[in-house]
């Protein structure tokens, strides 16, 4: 039997990583990143962690090998110059969207992001910056219970004033006969 080099072993290993990540993540996105400091690097790596997130650098043509195994066929223009994939394990999809965007912007010219996959669903770059714009997840769920339940509330507080109504003119007449 021929043992195989340890470079090839190294790159299988990669791919394997790469494609068990995805299977566990909500959704991957993949950055752009040239001319980024290894402190600000961190900086990033270390908000994303806060919130569930991990970002996996590696050559693009192993990010490619993994995504065609898995059956992902729909990359192109993901993997252009150093890329880094962010897989998100959270279902607070917003807040890691709202950490890529500002932190893109502080650093206009050292990272980029690209697009991505959310729960198996092609994103733009256009789509992450309007995923950042929306408020988090807990204010959303707030705001879809409070709308579900205003007309609840609306048709109790009518069913209150009828009672009310009558209580009054309950009271009325016994005002009345007691004078």
């Amino acid at each position: 039997m021929i043992a195989k080099k340890v470079g090839l072993l190294f790159r299988e290993r990669i791919v394997e990583e790469i494609k068990t990540k995805i299977s566990q993540s909500q959704g991957y996105l993949f950055i752009g990143f040239n001319k980024l400091k290894a402190f600000a690097f961190n900086q990033l790596r270390n908000e994303l962690r806060k919130t569930n997130a991990i970002i996996f650098v590696s050559k693009n043509s192993l990010i490619k090998r993994a995504l065609q195994e898995i059956n992902v066929d729909d990359f192109n223009g993901f993997l252009k110059d150093s890329t880094g994939l962010v897989f998100i394990f959270d279902e607070d999809i917003v807040k890691v969207c709202k950490i890529l965007v500002n932190f893109s912007k502080e650093n206009e010219n050292s990272m980029i992001l690209k697009g991505g996959y959310l729960k198996e669903k092609r994103i733009e770059e256009s789509q992450i910056l309007e995923l950042a714009k929306l408020p988090p997840r807990d204010i959303l769920l707030g705001m879809a219970v409070m709308s579900l339940a205003s007309p609840l509330t609306g048709f109790l507080n009518s069913l209150n004033q009828v009672i009310l109504k009558f209580v009054w003119v309950v009271e009325e007449l016994k005002k009345k006969k007691s004078s």
